[in-house]
């Protein structure tokens, strides 16, 4: 059971993460509410009703078989294409990097559900004793990391921010003029920093939510046998 516990540990805040970072990428609200919190229809001229539009072709991309994005919006000047080679090219690597992050999600998901069967066939009923005090201390190492990086995050996240994009990336096309390119002009530094938080937040949610559940289901059936 011991090895058991250090897979589960080690597999399921990637499990978490990659799961709300897909959320999160899907998600209209958040979309919404970097339009009004950044100011994004002043900062490129673009009304509203055309960066949801923006957004649902960034987010079909991600879905699509498309090699290349093709970001088209109505403007005074009729219908441009919003992105340039360089956003782009760029653009291709997000989408790889948005597939690999999909591909994680799928198999850490196999390796916790592999995980728990094993468990509640050892240990049946017992398991989810274990699997509580797995939680606990995956929320205790995890919850340290993910907090300390919350702060990092806020003191300075452009450090984290360039920091993930030279890990990430084989190339320098994800630096872009914040003044100029329109990729930029539509995801500010700041959107990723909130969404960076969101995405911790929920984590730590997801963390309390299965842990009290193993809690219950754990009392429950203690409560049973006695």
């Amino acid at each position: 059971m011991l090895v058991i516990g250090v897979i589960f540990t080690l597999v399921l805040p990637i499990f978490l993460i990659a799961i709300n970072v897909g959320y999160v990428t899907h998600s209209d609200w958040l979309y919404t509410y970097n339009w009004w919190r950044n100011g994004v229809s002043e900062r490129t001229g673009l009304p509203t009703s055309e960066l949801y539009s923006a957004a649902d072709q960034i987010k079909a991309y991600f879905a699509n078989d498309a090699e290349r994005l093709d970001v088209q919006v109505n403007t005074s000047r009729g219908v441009v294409s919003l992105f340039g080679e360089r956003e782009i090219l760029h653009m291709i690597d997000v989408k790889d990097l948005m597939r690999y992050v999909e591909r994680v999600s799928v198999w850490s998901g196999g390796v916790l559900v592999l995980c728990a069967a094993l468990g509640l066939a050892i240990r049946r009923g017992d398991f989810f004793a274990s699997m509580s005090q797995w939680l606990r201390w995956c929320a205790l190492v995890w919850g340290l990391m993910i907090a300390t990086l919350v702060v990092v995050a806020i003191i300075d996240f452009t450090w984290i921010f360039t920091q993930f994009h030279l890990l990430s990336f084989a190339n320098d096309l994800w630096q872009l003029d914040p003044f100029r390119h329109y990729l930029l002009l539509l995801f500010p530094e700041r959107f990723f920093l909130e969404a960076t938080l969101f995405i911790a937040l929920l984590t730590v949610i997801e963390f309390a939510g299965l842990y009290v559940g193993a809690r219950l289901v754990e009392i429950r059936l203690s409560d049973d046998q006695s």
